[in-house]
């Protein structure tokens, strides 16, 4: 047996013996294998001597307990037979246990499966190792997650442990589930509550805070020259003290009053009372003349302009000077009123503040954008007047207008005047090479750019100019079969030729112009190359044969062109991206410039 069985194959061959079969590991499958052999030399037992009744029982608490010396840091199983008869007497007498596989199979009180239904599930076997504790645990999500286990087949008969752990699964893992979710959400009601009461602890200190003295007393240097002006002394000093004090309390109090009804009220009430009014208050309760109030009335007024202490003022009423206690509903709701103002007030400057940055952000990046699609619009007139200069020296200019027609779209031609108005201007204000003049073409007069600077050789026309030796299918110089998909070109440009910004685009262009029939998947250029190198992938080594047919031995650019083929392993340790590489490549153009 050996070796030669698989995992699957171990376990299924086990499984057909109804023995509980644990994850097969390095450490754990020599055992099972010798389980194995023996479950199988028992049942070919069994075949030769039918008589016997004996069956094998798999005794879980005692996995441990049976494992050779040798073998007991690394057993994940261990399975004691027992054989039982049924004509014993003591089998009879004994109280019957669940039966589990067969009827005449039962568990004596020695070899209990489980303890307790109070205790841990997760401890059932305290001798087992972690990892039997790792797979009980896995055997009881298993349980708990599926509860039809049991009915997937008629023949596929419940593990003991599962079915033991399935029962006490809903007994310790869901209840503390739950607590643990009923705590969550206790927490945070207590959290939420504790936020209300700390929040309505700061109000009621903001009121009582701001509570005055609701007691007005004058001074006594005051009430003093008063008793001295009218020549009184003893009680009828202290009478008139006391009468003087008592009105002047009932004008602060005359005064407060306005004042509350007009904060929490209605702000339609003025919190002032004139000295008419306080005129005619006293002569109301008090049976005074005329002389004598004017003279009271005129001491009010001189308390409120020159004691400091008092809570009203005068100027040309008598005013609050000091903030009364207002009831406690008014000052709660003022509380708020000021709040709500103040959030108000910080949202208004700070959405302003917001606005006013993503608006500098806005425009910032609407100029940057308008001044990327100028220089933009510039470089391609650019190099669209120096392709035509070099193609046809002796018509060096194009149509303004035919230039706009053919850089911007028709729909986007009114959106874009005003950046093609800043074109027309760089190339009148800022632009050297390019002159404007009145050209007729086929009868009519247009305005034109036309390209002044002379071409240098560096930017003169390069094209395929033939074929040096025969590379066709069955010459000396073409390899039958193509050894692999990738090349290396050499000798497409010279040393000093790749200082223009699209002499490179030019090479690729021309590399992919000449292969039109060919499936290239990437092309790289080595600018810094001294032999004009170009490395090409194709998509198979047919296609990169068809290629270097196609290149090997042709001038381009007076230099004679030379191919060979690199390694797919090498190739892709140079250009990692390749690897990725798909799609077919195609020129940037369909003009074919190479080919003329």
């Amino acid at each position: 047996m050996g070796e030669s069985i698989s995992d699957q194959e171990l376990r299924r061959r086990l499984l057909t013996f109804n023995t509980v079969v644990p994850p097969v590991t390095d450490s754990t499958r020599r055992l099972l294998m010798r389980k194995l052999a023996d479950l199988e030399s028992r049942h070919s037992s069994q075949i030769d001597s039918p008589k016997s009744n004996d069956i094998s029982l798999i005794n879980v608490s005692n996995w441990n307990h049976s494992a050779s010396e040798d073998e007991d840091k690394n057993s994940y199983l261990f399975t004691e037979t027992r054989k039982f008869s049924n004509k014993l007497p003591e089998i009879q007498t004994e109280k019957k246990k669940p039966r589990l596989y067969d009827s005449n199979v039962s568990l004596t009180p020695r070899e209990p499966i489980f303890r307790s239904p109070r205790s841990n599930p997760v401890t059932e076997t305290p001798y087992a190792d972690q990892a039997i504790q790792r797979w009980k645990e896995k055997m009881m999500n298993q349980s708990q997650n599926k509860n039809d286990v049991s009915n997937t087949s008629q023949y596929d008969f419940p593990s003991p442990v599962s079915s033991i752990y399935s029962q006490n699964s809903r007994r310790y893992i869901q209840p503390t589930q739950q607590r643990h979710l009923g705590n969550g959400y206790t927490r945070n009601t207590q959290y939420i509550i504790l936020l209300f009461i700390g929040f309505f602890v700061v109000i009621f200190g903001l009121y009582f805070t701001s509570i005055q003295s609701s007691t007005v007393v004058l001074p006594p240097g005051i009430l003093n020259s008063l008793c001295a002006k009218k020549n009184l002394q003893g009680f009828d000093c202290e009478t008139e003290q006391e009468r003087v004090q008592k009105l002047y309390s009932s004008l602060v109090s005359q005064v407060q009053d306005k004042y509350i009804k007009n904060q929490c009220e209605t702000s339609d009430i003025e919190p002032t009372v004139d000295a008419q009014t306080i005129f005619e208050y006293i002569s109301t309760h008090e049976n005074l003349p005329s002389r004598e109030i004017e003279e009271l009335v005129e001491l009010f007024k001189s308390i409120a302009k020159t004691y400091s202490d008092s809570p009203i003022g005068f100027d040309t009423s008598f005013n609050i000077n000091i903030q009364p206690n207002l009831p406690i509903l008014c000052a709660v709701k003022n509380i708020f009123t000021n709040m709500f103002y103040l959030i108000l007030w910080l949202g208004i400057v700070s959405l302003s503040l917001i606005s006013l940055y993503f608006g500098i952000c806005y425009m910032t990046t609407k100029s940057e954008k308008h001044k990327q699609e100028v220089n933009r619009l510039v470089e391609n007139i650019i190099d669209l007047l120096k392709q035509h200069a070099q193609y046809r020296p002796n018509e060096g200019y194009l149509p303004i207008i035919h230039i706009r027609d053919q850089l911007i779209p028709p729909n986007e031609r009114q959106k874009k005047s005003k950046i093609w108005a800043e074109v027309e201007q760089y190339f009148t204000e800022s632009e050297s090479r390019v002159r404007s003049e009145i050209q007729q073409i086929d009868g009519e007069d247009f305005q034109v750019w036309r390209w002044v600077q002379p071409m240098s050789p560096v930017t003169a026309k390069k094209i395929w100019q033939g074929q040096a030796f025969e590379t066709t299918d069955g010459s000396m110089n073409s390899p039958q079969p193509s050894p692999t998909s990738c090349l290396k070109i050499r000798h497409m440009f010279g040393p000093d030729s790749m200082l223009g910004a699209d002499c490179e685009l030019r090479v690729k262009d021309a590399i992919l112009e000449k292969c039109e029939s060919v499936e290239v998947l990437h092309l790289s250029v080595d600018r810094s190359s001294q032999e004009g190198c170009v490395y090409v992938k194709c998509a198979s080594p047919t296609e990169a044969g068809k290629a270097y047919r196609q290149l090997h031995g042709f001038w381009y650019d007076g230099k004679l062109v030379t191919v060979k083929f690199l390694r797919l392993e090498r190739y892709h340790q140079r250009f990692p991206d390749a690897v990725s590489m798909t799609i077919p490549l195609t020129p940037s153009n369909n003009e074919k410039r190479s080919l003329q």
